[in-house]
């Protein structure tokens, strides 16, 4: 592991344990908007730091299945052209080669690695799991492949070809993060 990503987990183990995250967020803004404001090209544009705090909803419109089976069954599904047999993971509403509406179908949990990075330093959700991978995984009977949090299982990096298995978390909110991939052994 990188020395720079060591320090700078230990760093933020220590402020997390010490005060919330919020209000270490709340500490910085308050410094910002008591001190001096950014005046930007010769004081044509005035700058002031603030903090936006916003709940909202939104629809997954015609990709709801995908997202509600993950939620309740931890299952993965794609949609298969109804006239060509193509099977689209993510899913998708209609074929990109014929056209022609798509039905929702089964994806096997084991893929294959098409493409990946490994990713050193990230957002706090995933700062403990530093390093991972991020790839599109093509599930062994699908035709397209996803982008996906891939596990190294202690590797620094992941070849494509190698062969993975979805992972599912054990409480479920039906988004994309509820599952990742992990090299199959």
């Amino acid at each position: 592991m990188r020395e720079s990503t060591k320090k700078a987990k230990e760093v933020l183990g220590r402020e997390l344990k010490s005060r919330p995250l919020e209000s270490l967020i709340d500490d910085m803004i308050l410094k910002k908007i008591t001190g001096n404001p950014s005046v930007l090209e010769s004081e044509k544009y005035f700058e002031v730091p603030d903090k936006m705090v916003m709940f909202y909803k939104y629809s997954y419109g015609q990709q709801s299945r995908f997202f509600k089976e993950l939620k309740d069954n931890a299952a993965l599904y794609g949609a298969r052209c109804r006239k060509c047999g193509i099977v689209y993971f993510p899913p998708r509403a209609q074929c990109s080669e014929c056209y022609s509406d798509t039905e929702w179908t089964p994806v096997s949990n084991e893929g294959v690695v098409v493409s990946s990075t490994t990713v050193w330093y990230t957002t706090s959700e995933f700062f403990d799991r530093t390093p991972y991978a991020v790839g599109y995984v093509r599930p062994t009977d699908a035709n397209t492949a996803m982008l996906q949090r891939i596990d190294l299982k202690g590797r620094e990096f992941i070849e494509p070809g190698e062969k993975v298995i979805a992972v599912f978390k054990r409480e479920r909110f039906g988004t994309v993060s509820d599952f990742w991939y992990e090299i199959k052994e």
